[in-house]
């Protein structure tokens, strides 16, 4: 039931922010601790979210749910409320996030054809994602490792999402 009252809230906050700035806010994690007395919201947009969006989004959150008449915790603000974007190094984890990392340099680690781990960092060159994508992937364009990230002289590798094990953002361009 509490659960429920905070990804209400949460829901109905996101869907009014996203109306009112025209980007569409969508959640990349949400954790609900301690009976709910600590609430972890990471969200995320696909131009990227702005601290100002976090912050609007943490008071329209906070508002909704300190006016839960039916639980008092909630009522009384007895509760601890964090809305953040993703960082650089974190692991990518909703696929909608790679559309926003195209031409970004990424780190994947995966499963190759035949179950081998494998890993490439290169240029994220393509997303396939989305509902209409009958097998999710990406594409990346490796790069040799050093200060100036040159490619590698290599064709670029299609990963099926299926069989990426972990993806981080890695800083520079």
């Amino acid at each position: 039931m509490l659960d429920e009252l905070i990804h209400q809230a949460i829901g109905e906050s996101i869907a009014d922010l996203s109306a009112a700035t025209g980007d569409e806010i969508y959640v990349v994690e949400a954790a609900i601790r301690a009976g709910g007395r600590k609430i972890e919201l990471t969200v995320d947009t696909d131009k990227g979210v702005s601290i100002d969006q976090c912050a609007r989004l943490s008071r329209a959150i906070r508002a909704r749910l300190e006016a839960c008449e039916e639980n008092t915790m909630l009522a009384d603000g007895d509760f601890d409320l964090m809305v953040s974007s993703p960082g650089i190094g974190e692991p990518i984890m909703v696929q909608r996030q790679y559309l926003r990392h195209l031409g970004r340099l990424i780190r994947v680690n995966y499963l190759d054809g035949e179950g081998q781990p494998k890993e490439i960092t290169g240029r994220l060159l393509e997303a396939a994602v989305g509902a209409e994508e009958p097998e999710p992937s990406i594409t990346i364009e490796a790069v040799r490792e050093g200060r100036k990230k040159r490619t590698a002289g290599e064709p670029p590798v299609t990963i099926t999402l299926a069989d990426v094990v972990r993806a981080v953002v890695q800083a520079g361009l």
